[in-house]
């Protein structure tokens, strides 16, 4: 999917310019809304492709900015209005992982709209947690700060990223790939290790 992908991107940034805001608009707001969507894979090569064409890097970026920032607000707003009931949905389970929801709101009643932070940098789960802030009545202007804050920076370092090493992209592309990897492994073994150490404890009470 990523190569179809990023084909299309080329093709509309090469032959139709124009539409270029538009596609990477639509691409920003598909990867809140359909997070398999490789939107970081996207990002980087807006900002190649944006150089590839001349495009203007500001408003590229702007642009994408404007796309998920909105779709993360709709979300949480989303979130709001259906509140626990959005959660049993079959189309919200099939695109989130909403077992992790729980967890998320200790989170949130812990260290508020920072959770939305800290979230962007775990794969796959940022926007579960746009949701579950909306189900969990976490603050408005939070929310929208933590949103506005975190998008920001991380899109911009990716397009400046996709700019500045040009062809060389599709290396950082790989490795942003075996970092996923890396993190999710990372917590397949850390619960893992959880249920083990709890199993455990659960026969050494049995016994006393």
């Amino acid at each position: 999917m990523e190569k179809i992908i990023i084909d299309i991107a080329k093709k509309v940034v090469l032959d139709y310019p124009i539409f270029s805001y538009l596609f990477f608009f639509i691409s920003q707001s598909l990867q809140i809304l359909f997070p398999p969507y490789p939107g970081d894979m996207l990002l980087i090569a807006e900002g190649y492709l944006a150089g590839l064409a001349n495009l203007n890097i500001i408003l590229i970026s702007v642009n994408a900015i404007t796309g998920t920032f909105l779709t993360s607000i709709f979300l949480y707003h989303v979130g709001i209005k259906e509140e626990y009931k959005i959660l049993h949905s079959r189309i919200i389970q099939y695109l989130f992982d909403v077992k992790k929801v729980s967890k998320l709101e200790k989170l949130f009643n812990k260290y508020g709209a920072v959770v939305i932070v800290i979230s962007k940098f775990i794969p796959g789960i940022f926007s579960i947690t746009l949701l579950s802030a909306g189900v969990f009545k976490v603050k408005k202007k939070s929310v929208y700060l933590a949103v506005f804050f975190i998008t920001s920076i991380h899109h911009i370092m990716l397009i400046i990223l996709g700019q500045t090493l040009q062809e060389n992209w599709i290396v950082l592309i790989r490795k942003i790939n075996l970092y996923n990897r890396y993190i999710i492994g990372i917590v397949i073994i850390g619960l893992i290790l959880y249920g083990l150490v709890h199993i455990i404890k659960i026969k050494i009470f049995k016994r006393i």
